[in-house]
Order: C-alpha cells, then sequence, then structure tokens
C-alpha cells in the first residue's frame, strides 16, 4: 500500500516539474509569414460542418491495427496537435530561426528551427506552401521531457493537391513514457 506521504511528495514533484518550462519573451517585430492560427480554425470550421468520411488507423507496439471509418469526429481534437505546432505566436518566434528557399518548382519551403538554449517543445517545423501561398504540407517534431515523462512525435499534415488547400490526410508517430512504466509506440493515421 501507498503512503500517502509517499502521494503528497510525487504530487509536489509533478506539480514543480510542470512549472519547469520558462516564459517565452515577447517582441513587437516577431512575425510569421505563414498564419498556421488562421488556416487551422478555417479548416476545423470547415471540417465540422461537411463532417467528411474518415479512414482512421491507429496502432500501437505490439497491438493490432485498429481501423474505423467514420465522419463522427471533433475536429478540435482532431487537429490540436498542429495548433501546438503553430510558431505564429511572437513569443514563440524569439526561439526560432526561419529559413525559406524557393524551390524549382515555384513551390517555397520555409523551415523553423529551434535555437539550442530554447527549451520549446516543437524542435523543427517545416512548411511547404504553392506558388499561391497555400498549405501543401505541415511536418514538425514536437520533444516533450523532464524527470516524470518523456513524449517524441512527429506529425505530418498533407493538403488537396488541387490548391484548395483543404487537409487531406495527417499522421501522428510518437513515442512516450512515463517514468514508471514502458515505451508506449504509436501510429496514427487519418486519410480524408
Amino acid at each position: 500500500m501507498v503512503k500517502p506521504k509517499t502521494i503528497l511528495i510525487l504530487g509536489s514533484l509533478v506539480a514543480m516539474v510542470a512549472c519547469e518550462r520558462p516564459a517565452a519573451p515577447t517582441s513587437a517585430s516577431a512575425a510569421a509569414s505563414y498564419n498556421l492560427t488562421a488556416y487551422l480554425e478555417q479548416q476545423t470550421a470547415r471540417l465540422q460542418k461537411e463532417q467528411p468520411m474518415v479512414l482512421k488507423s491507429v496502432t500501437t507496439q505490439k497491438q493490432q491495427t485498429e481501423t474505423i471509418e467514420t465522419t463522427n469526429l471533433d475536429w478540435t481534437d482532431e487537429l490540436a496537435i498542429f495548433r501546438d505546432v503553430d510558431l505564429s505566436r511572437p513569443a514563440l518566434r524569439e526561439f526560432y530561426t526561419e529559413t525559406s528557399t524557393e524551390l524549382p518548382n515555384g513551390h517555397t519551403q520555409v523551415l523553423y528551427t529551434k535555437s539550442e538554449t530554447s527549451a520549446a517543445p516543437v524542435q523543427y517545423l517545416q512548411l511547404h506552401l504553392s506558388p499561391s501561398q497555400k498549405l501543401q504540407r505541415l511536418e514538425a517534431l514536437v520533444l516533450d521531457e523532464n524527470i516524470l515523462f518523456y513524449s517524441r512525435r512527429k506529425v505530418v499534415l498533407t493538403t488537396d493537391p488541387q490548391e484548395n488547400g483543404n487537409i487531406s490526410s495527417y499522421r501522428i508517430e510518437g513515442t512516450q513514457k512515463l517514468i514508471f512504466s514502458d515505451s508506449l509506440h504509436y501510429n496514427i493515421i487519418a486519410n480524408l
């Protein structure tokens, strides 16, 4: 039986670790070249209204893949991880270097790379934009780590190639581990 004192100590540790990440400084000059928040809000509203058919598969280690076909998804929850990687907030932009590359086909690749001294969880964010500046692909790596918890997620979102910019698929490849448990590897794939 676990003593109440032990539970209190562990609870205190969790609370201290949760407050570990420093607040980011803000800057009026920090502005993103692509407004991911506006795009995701527009897509969430569209998907909530249209409720398209989605084929979603979830695979975890040592388990058989579970696949469902549904129109009943909460798009705010489904797209939350992509809002988490949005670096357009001025407070976060201070921690990233932005590199924009014009590709031979007229598309643009924008890469945000985290500075080595930053404690921000997004390691990198890569956006591929069409010549008309519509999002075609998003890729990011998110790493959260403290003394009790480790989480690593690679997220990818792709849009319809016919230039309308609507989401066509997304996937999340992740690993998470709590201090007193084994690692869990998972893969989520959704196609609209």
